[in-house]
């Protein structure tokens, strides 16, 4: 199974998001419960091993804290991928996210090692989204700043390919944050 941490992005939020989400011919939008923030990829995972992962993660408690989402981008270049928002700078995160990779090695996994980059991904860009487009939807949203919102807990999830191209993420397990 394909897993992988996140957080869950509080529901107002969410729906602040989804008023971004257009303007961007072939686009295809995130649905609401799929927005979040990765905190580590991990892959297809056999089931034993995401046992180990899940005592892992478990393992120790960590701290909650705060995080703020501000600008937009987008990945690859020609042709650009996907169009995103951006996570304000957080040390608490890329603790977040070295934690994860601690976790993954202990269970026998080799994670995601790319540059962490955390972001919520607004939608994926068909072939034919014109530049011109992702450029206009980089103007709008390249304000965008939320309010901080309460990190508290982190999610395992699984993803499954469904027909409509918008994968289902399915919440294996919580990991509940100790308020500071």
């Amino acid at each position: 199974m394909i897993l992988f941490t996140a957080l869950r992005l509080p529901q107002r939020l969410s729906k602040q998001i989804l008023n971004t989400q257009r303007g961007v011919t072939g686009t295809r939008w995130s649905d609401i419960d799929n927005l979040h923030i990765t905190t580590c990829y991990y892959g297809d995972i056999d089931l034993d091993i995401a046992e180990t992962l899940d005592y892992e993660l478990a393992r120790y408690p960590l701290p909650s804290f705060e995080l703020q989402l501000e600008g937009s981008g987008h990945t690859g270049n020609a042709p650009p991928l996907t169009l995103w928002l951006g996570v304000k700078n957080n040390k608490f995160l890329h603790d977040l996210n070295r934690y994860c990779i601690s976790a993954a090695k202990r269970a026998g996994i080799n994670p995601d090692m790319r540059d962490y980059k955390p972001h919520v991904t607004l939608g994926y860009l068909g072939a034919i989204t014109p530049l011109e487009r992702v450029m206009s939807f980089e103007k709008r949203t390249s304000r965008f700043n939320s309010a901080p919102f309460l990190i508290d807990e982190m999610i395992l999830y699984s993803s499954h390919r469904r027909s409509n191209n918008n994968n289902l993420y399915k919440m294996e397990a919580t990991y509940p944050m100790l308020l500071s």
